[in-house]
């Protein structure tokens, strides 16, 4: 049976052990808030670059923040769907403020629609067109809108996923 002087005794490792806890969990948010986060990504929009069945992925929060923000065509983001802001996509940007970017490039070469990508904004698809809801649905993107540019799947398969962005003329 526990008595008051064992309680004693232990009560300042138990106050020192939340302490820490609560400390390193106020750590745990500041990082993930504003450094990075490693979130899942599920979906068959991102095909073949990132699994249907969920991958999880390293997105930095900083470059959407600098001035100007480092987010380039090619790059992987992570940002709020314009259609319901509670749900979160992963896209590559296909074009960036001042680009005229094609919205449909499986349509006929005549039949073609271009749209000039305002400041301050992105264009958005999926690396699977047939089966990604983008900016040929919603339009261009809020750059306030973007929450991280991915650097790299965690899990399965770790790898680093690099620009690929490929001109083609």
């Amino acid at each position: 049976m526990a008595t008051a002087a064992h309680l004693r005794r232990y009560l300042p490792i138990a106050k020192r052990s939340a302490i820490v806890t609560v400390q390193l969990l106020c750590l745990v948010h500041l990082v993930n808030s504003n450094l990075f986060e490693i979130r899942p990504c599920h979906g068959a929009s991102m095909l073949p670059t990132l699994s249907h069945h969920g991958d999880y992925i390293l997105h930095e929060r900083i470059s959407p923040r600098l001035s100007p923000p480092r987010i380039a065509r090619g790059d992987l983001v992570v940002a709020l769907a314009p259609s319901d802001p509670s749900r979160t996509v992963c896209k590559r940007v296909l074009g960036c403020g001042g680009d005229a970017v094609c919205v449909d490039p499986r349509d006929p070469e005549g039949a073609r629609e271009w749209v000039r990508v305002p400041k301050g904004h992105l264009w958005l698809a999926g690396d699977n067109l047939a089966n990604s809801t983008d900016s040929r649905t919603y339009g261009p993107v809020p750059l306030g809108l973007v929450k991280g540019k991915v650097v790299a799947r965690v899990w399965p398969n770790p790898t680093w996923l690099a620009n690929s962005d490929q001109r083609i003329s």
